[in-house]
C-alpha cells in the first residue's frame, strides 16, 4: 500500500484513540446529578450519558478495548513506513542492511509512541477533563453503539476484570462512588469560596450547617444563671413586668424548687388577657409546656424533637438539675450566627424635638414596653 495512504490511515487511528480516551476520562470526571438535571430538561446526549453512568465498568472495558485494538494498529501500520522511509534515506551510507533496519525501527516506534502518547492520549484527556460534560454528551451516544456492536467481546472483558478484581479482595462496583463525608464538602465548599462560585454568605452558611450536626447543646445553651424566671404564684401584673423589664417575650414558670420547671409563658398569651384582673395569679392552662433535653444531645437531634413536638424551648437538664435553656433560635444561630431579637438590649437614642416627638431605634414592642409607665392615653404615631 501507498505509504502515504498508510500514514493517513494511521493518523486517523490516532484520532479514534483520542476518541476513546476523551470518553473514557469524561465518564470518569463528569457529574452525574448535572447530567440528571440536563436529561430532565432534554439536552442532547445527556440521557445517553447517564444510562452509560449506569454500567461504568462496561464503558470503560469497551473504550480500552479500543485503545488496545487501535494502538497495535498505528503502530502496525506507521512504524513499518518510518522504518521504510529511514533505509531509503542511510541505504547509501556503508552501513550493513541489519543496522539500517534496526535504527529506523527504533526510530520508527519513538516516534509512533511519540504521536500517540501526545495526540491519541494526552490532548484528548486535558480536553475531556477540562469539558467533561461537554465531551460526555457529544462522545458517549457515539461509545454506546461501538459497546453494543462489541457487547459479547466487552461483556467477556468485563467478566475477566471482576474475577480479577475479586481474586485481591476487592468487590467491583458499576458506578462510580460520589458520595462525600461533611468535612470533604467543607474543603469542597472552601474551594468553590475561593474560585469565586459562591459568596462568602453562602460559605459561611454552608459551613455552619456542615458543623451543626457535631454541636452540643451544652455549646449553645444560656445557663440558668442568666434566666429570666417567674414563680407558678405570680400574678398576672407581676408576669407583665416582669417581661418589660427584661425585655424577654418568653419567661420560665418555676415550681416550690429551683429544679422545678412547670413551663414557660409567652407574652403574647399576656397581651389575650385583656379583661383579666393583674392583681389575680396566673390563670390555670397559661404555661406552655417545654421539652427536656440533656446538655449532650446534638442539636441536630434536638431540632428534630422541636419540629415534632412544635415547640420553640426546651430545658436543659442535668442529673435532674436544670442547667440552662436552649430555643429555636440558639440552634439556628449554630448555623447562620448572631439573630437580634428581643433578647438583645434595646438601643434608644431619644433626641429632643419639636411637639414631644422622640426618635429611637428598636423594636415597636420594646418601645411599647418600656414607655408604659406613666404613658398618658393620647394621640400617638409611630414610623419604621
Amino acid at each position: 500500500m501507498n505509504p502515504t495512504v498508510l500514514f493517513l490511515v494511521a493518523m486517523l487511528l490516532v484520532i479514534v484513540n483520542g476518541f476513546f480516551v476523551a470518553v473514557e476520562f469524561s465518564l470518569m470526571a463528569v457529574r452525574r446529578t448535572q447530567m440528571e438535571e440536563l436529561a430532565e430538561s432534554g439536552v442532547f446526549g445527556s440521557r445517553q450519558v447517564v444510562k452509560a453512568l449506569g454500567s461504568i465498568n462496561v464503558q470503560l472495558a469497551a473504550s480500552q478495548l479500543g485503545i488496545s485494538v487501535v494502538s497495535l494498529l498505528i503502530g502496525w501500520l506507521i512504524e513499518p513506513v518510518i522504518s521504510s522511509a529511514f533505509v531509503h534515506l542511510l541505504g547509501g551510507l556503508n552501513i550493513s542492511i541489519g543496522v539500517v533496519r534496526a535504527i529506523g525501527f527504533v526510530i520508527g516506534l519513538a516516534l509512533v509512541a511519540f504521536v500517540h502518547m501526545v495526540l491519541g492520549e494526552m490532548v484528548p484527556r486535558s480536553i475531556a477533563l477540562t469539558t467533561p460534560e461537554t465531551t460526555a454528551r457529544f462522545l458517549v451516544p457515539i461509545h454506546l453503539w461501538f459497546v453494543a456492536a462489541t457487547r459479547p467481546l466487552v461483556r467477556a472483558l468485563h467478566g475477566l476484570g471482576r474475577a480479577g478484581t475479586r481474586l485481591v479482595g476487592v468487590e467491583p462496583i458499576d458506578e462510580l462512588a460520589r458520595s462525600h463525608t461533611a468535612a470533604e464538602l467543607a474543603v469542597l465548599v472552601d474551594e468553590a469560596s475561593a474560585s469565586g462560585f459562591i459568596n462568602p454568605i453562602e460559605r459561611d452558611l454552608l459551613a455552619g450547617a456542615f458543623s451543626f450536626l457535631n454541636v452540643r447543646v451544652g455549646d449553645v445553651m444560656t445557663p440558668s444563671s442568666k434566666l429570666v424566671t417567674i414563680p407558678h404564684t405570680a400574678t398576672v401584673g407581676q408576669a407583665e413586668k416582669r417581661m418589660a423589664d427584661s425585655g424577654h417575650s418568653r419567661v420560665l414558670v418555676m415550681g416550690a424548687s429551683a429544679d422545678q420547671v412547670i413551663g414557660f409563658l409567652h407574652a403574647k398569651d399576656l397581651i389575650a388577657l385583656t379583661d383579666f384582673d393583674r392583681d389575680l395569679p396566673l390563670p390555670r392552662g397559661i404555661t406552655r409546656a417545654a421539652l427536656w433535653v440533656g446538655p449532650g444531645e446534638a442539636l441536630g437531634d434536638v431540632l428534630l424533637r422541636m419540629r415534632r413536638a412544635r415547640r420553640h424551648v426546651a430545658v436543659v437538664l442535668e442529673s435532674g438539675h436544670m442547667v440552662g435553656l436552649v430555643t429555636l433560635e440558639d440552634l439556628l444561630e449554630a448555623i447562620v450566627g448572631d439573630i437580634n431579637d428581643e433578647s438583645d438590649l434595646l438601643e434608644a437614642i431619644s433626641t429632643r424635638m419639636p411637639r414631644r416627638v422622640v426618635r429611637a431605634r428598636g423594636s415597636s414592642v420594646k418601645l411599647r414596653r418600656r414607655t408604659q409607665k406613666g404613658h398618658k392615653d393620647g394621640p400617638s404615631r409611630t414610623g419604621g
